[in-house]
């Protein structure tokens, strides 16, 4: 992770890495949990599942650091980062391809109670989301799309790339909130239009951690930390607790809060005094936010047999113990892979 700024009595320094954002990795990663799994009736957790912008968090966040490499045009960067997004993108579904049909042909159970065809296969290849294997994986379609088109844009528009870039995304507004892709794309099976929506709805959030990124607002921010923090945490709770911006319809599943939801989150947990904790909570949060990727995508293949299983979704207990067995696999995995590229699976 890049050197990020933090504040610290009357000038800006610089730290390794911010705490309060691998903190918001933590908490935006068992969410995700919670969506998939969580079956209480408690209201706090119900509220906190039902606001599904979880993802667009870890958009706003992974583009936020993504542009610095994009500006400076680091092309032995742009290849490390596309390799720890293909290998899950490639390697999840064979895996699960395969060993849902060794199940089946042994012990004729699977989560799906039939073979998987090859051209299932090949639709999750290309989407990350088909009919069956890791649905969590349009997550990565996205990042490596836009991550190409972002690089090889400030290839070509080396000057005018964030103008441009800020135009697209104004228009990919339009498209997305007008109803004009929904129109478009609607004769379309699910599988092929729901792509399309969410590729361009993450264009917007992109091209918003993208100009948030190439500001000094971050440091103003800083310099002032109380105040920023109160508007914040004020802005999210009106999001949140009212109906400020409406839902559209169409492909949109939460239109504009989920670019304001995503800005005030990071700046929130950035702004947060995280750094007064102790280097063992440092260290115990490292270990744990290191493995993310597995997490989040481990944690969608266990809670389907964990359904298949107990035949409901899970408590709030439930979905803690699902993220610790994820989080063991990832780290097993991890050791096991960790001379290999097969190690980006799990980290």
């Amino acid at each position: 992770m890049e050197l990020k700024y933090f504040y610290k009595g009357n000038e800006v320094g610089k730290l390794q890495r911010n705490l309060g954002l691998e903190i918001l990795r933590m908490v935006l990663c068992f969410r995700i949990i919670l969506l998939h799994y969580y079956s209480g009736k408690t209201k706090f957790i119900k509220k906190l599942v039902s606001n599904r912008t979880q993802v667009s968090c870890f958009f706003f966040i992974s583009f936020y650091f993504l542009y610095p490499m994009i500006s400076s045009r680091n092309i032995h960067k742009m290849k490390l980062r596309l390799e720890r997004l293909f290998f899950p993108f490639i390697i999840y579904p064979i895996v699960v391809w395969i060993v849902s049909n060794l199940m089946f042909l042994v012990i004729k159970f699977n989560r799906f109670n039939r073979l998987l065809t090859l051209r299932e296969l090949k639709l999750n290849l290309l989407v990350g989301k088909g009919i069956f294997g890791i649905g969590v994986l349009w997550f990565h379609f996205n990042l490596i799309i836009l991550s190409i088109f972002f690089f090889i844009t400030s290839l070509l528009f080396k000057n005018e790339f964030l103008t441009i870039t800020q135009i697209l995304s104004s228009i990919s507004y339009i498209i997305q909130y007008s109803k004009i892709n929904y129109i478009l794309f609607r004769p379309y099976t699910l599988n092929f239009r729901m792509p399309i929506g969410n590729l361009i709805e993450t264009f917007a959030i992109a091209a918003a951690a993208f100009s948030f990124s190439s500001s000094n607002l971050l440091i103003i921010f800083l310099s002032n930390r109380k105040k920023y923090l109160f508007f914040c945490l004020f802005f999210l709770y009106l999001i949140t607790n009212y109906n400020v911006f409406s839902y559209l319809s169409g492909f949109s599943s939460a239109g504009i809060i989920k670019n304001i939801y995503s800005f005030c989150s990071f700046n929130i947990f950035y702004l947060l005094p995280f750094e007064i904790l102790n280097d063992k909570i440092l260290y115990f949060i490292k270990q744990i936010t290191k493995f993310t990727q597995g997490i989040y995508c481990l944690h969608f293949l266990i809670e389907y047999y964990l359904k298949a299983i107990f035949n409901k979704k899970g408590s709030l207990c439930d979905c803690i113990i699902l993220y610790i067995i994820s989080y063991f696999l990832s780290f097993i995995g991890f050791k096991i892979f960790s001379k290999t590229k097969l190690k980006y699976l799990f980290s």
